[in-house]
């Protein structure tokens, strides 16, 4: 796996395995994921990644806090 970054354009890719990117689908107006000719999906690429992964970070931080509250 490599990750790649571009903060001009602030877009992080995920290289999960090499090949060639045969097809694409957006999850998202910022999320899309790239399959090789096998279907199997080879990367991720995310625009406006530091609003996506802010976000995405902080849910996972309330979770955990949460979980944990009720542990208690």
């Amino acid at each position: 796996m490599k990750v790649t970054y571009d903060p001009e354009a602030d877009i992080i890719y995920v290289a999960l395995r090499d090949g060639e990117v045969y097809d694409s689908r957006e999850e998202n107006e910022d999320i899309r994921l790239e399959y090789d000719k096998e279907g199997q999906l080879i990367g991720i690429e995310i625009m406006n990644a530091r609003a996506n992964l802010i976000a995405a970070i902080a849910k996972e931080i309330s979770r955990e806090i949460n979980n944990n509250l009720q542990i208690r």
